[in-house]
């Protein structure tokens, strides 16, 4: 390189995802890195960044209309003062102006562009019209596409992306801290099954028919244990009562990442049977807490998991969720101590990203 300089990365992303800390830490240990958020520090998921993190950050704060799970960010404001002194750029969406105006910029400037890309063809909001021809024309201009697993590839190649600008890795959480908390605060098994479910309580997700499929193949001590909120919570519960199970079912409400640690702990098996799921990093936590998972192949994560141990992949409809509920507490002889999951940290996902950096700021000749 032609100067002593660390290269300076802008990784750009609507929220501070607490999963993307540990790839955020190790990226900075080798690239002056900067994360830059649009939404506010104040937001409607209540995420933050902790103190004493190694790599710097900046909260744009653009007016937002928040459309159930969806920011759209009209303002453009401040795309150009971003891309000061930037060598490389990485963003994670597309679908808003200033995702458009910020990836002008750089091509302008002659700024590579990585776009870390996690829908599915199931998962994708908008199929048909002049969106999907935005989103192929966006991701034409970037020089790599960083996709999680093989249905985001896929999405990606239906774009007529060129292969060859495809990299395809996984959607790491912290599996290690998961694995490390859980073996400490494990309690002794109980006579029951004991299955969870943690995430929002929204349509999308399923959780009715996760609670039909319980209280059909449940044996007396078995519990289900439902983690998390949302419009739906009052109906769930009156469908809990209706059902006569009230003594099985726990809502606990919205648990913070330590307390769904201590949650996974105390489990056997977590149900992810959502209808539309870009990935469903709880699977990942939970299985590297050593427990069974049983998801729906509407996850993007089902792909990916599927031939590990504990796996049940299954459909969405009540018969089988049924079965792979079942055939879960059925074959439980206990917890997995060496999960497949433990091989895919964080940490090697940003050293794939490092590569890819490293590799494109060497060919732009910068340095």
């Amino acid at each position: 390189m032609a100067n002593s300089r660390q290269p300076q990365i802008l990784w750009l992303t609507n929220l501070p995802a607490h999963y993307r800390f540990p790839i955020w830490n190790r990226l900075a240990e080798i690239f002056d890195l900067k994360v830059a958020f649009l939404l506010k520090e104040k937001n409607w998921r209540n995420w933050t960044v902790p103190a004493g993190q190694t790599w710097r950050h900046e909260y744009l704060s653009l007016k937002s209309i928040n459309v159930k799970e969806y920011d759209f960010i009209p303002s453009i404001r401040g795309a150009k003062k971003l891309l000061k002194n930037v060598d490389l750029l990485i963003i994670t969406g597309w679908e808003t102006p200033f995702y458009i105006r910020i990836l002008l910029l750089a091509k302008k400037r002659r700024i590579p562009v990585i776009q870390v890309y996690e829908s599915t063809g199931d998962s994708q909001r908008f199929k048909n019209g002049i969106v999907p021809r935005i989103r192929s024309w966006f991701f034409s201009k970037v020089d790599y596409v960083v996709t999680f697993g093989d249905g985001s590839t896929k999405a990606t190649e239906a774009m007529g992306i060129e292969s060859e600008k495809i990299i395809t890795l996984f959607n790491p959480v912290d599996v290690g801290w998961f694995h490390s908390f859980v073996n400490n605060h494990r309690i002794p098994e109980s006579l029951g099954h004991r299955y969870l479910y943690v995430g929002q309580l929204i349509e999308r997700k399923n959780v009715a028919n996760i609670i039909y499929s319980f209280a059909t193949i449940r044996n007396e001590a078995d519990t289900l244990t439902i983690a998390g909120d949302g419009p739906l919570a009052h109906k769930l519960k009156n469908l809990v009562a209706t059902l006569n199970i009230s003594d099985s079912v726990i809502f606990v409400g919205h648990r913070n990442q330590v307390e769904i640690a201590e949650l996974y702990a105390t489990s056997n098996t977590i149900i992810l049977a959502s209808t539309n799921e870009v990935w469903g990093l709880v699977v990942n936590e939970a299985l590297a807490s050593g427990l069974h998972a049983v998801v729906a192949d509407k996850c993007g994560v089902a792909e990916f998991v599927k031939n590990m141990k504990g796996v049940f992949v299954c459909s969405t409809d009540q018969k089988s969720l049924k079965l792979a509920l079942d055939t879960s507490s059925r074959k439980w002889v206990g917890y997995i101590e060496n999960p497949e999951i433990l091989q895919f940290t964080p940490e090697k996902f940003a050293d794939e990203v490092i590569n890819l950096i490293s590799l494109k700021i060497s060919n732009s000749n910068e340095y």
